[in-house]
């Protein structure tokens, strides 16, 4: 029998882009107060820092510095109206990472595991 080679035999089915990315993601988000922020934006929509620094009483400075981290990462994007900047999520960004995350997760090619999992809202 072939000895199975197992690193490579992972990297077929999880691409090392997409294992760095969410890396990277999860470290960024393993932080309180951005994931706080990512989760107020993705409730909310467009917010400017003075907008999440009320809402979730952090300090200005912090906020901006966590906002440009998670600019950086791909993770929010911005838009302005005047001299205001507008914080969202990227949308985008994360529909592909979940659709990627559970498309890894199949077991085997037949199985669509995305028509099995229901997102609820919780209690507003």
């Amino acid at each position: 029998m072939e000895k199975l080679d197992a690193k490579k035999y992972f990297q077929e089915f999880f691409p090392e882009a997409y294992i760095k990315k969410s890396v990277k993601i999860l470290k960024l988000l393993s932080e309180e107060s951005r994931l706080r922020m990512m989760l107020y934006l993705a409730k909310e929509g467009p917010c400017t820092v003075s907008e999440i620094v009320e809402a979730l009483d952090l300090v200005q400075s912090t906020t901006s510095h966590h906002l440009s981290l998670l600019r950086a990462a791909d993770l929010v994007v911005t838009s302005r109206d005047g001299k205001n900047v507008f914080y969202d999520i990227n949308e985008p960004m994360w529909k592909e990472m979940g659709w990627q995350f559970f498309k890894y997760l199949q077991k085997g090619n037949e199985i669509d595991l995305l028509g099995k999992f229901v997102l609820k809202m919780i209690g507003r």
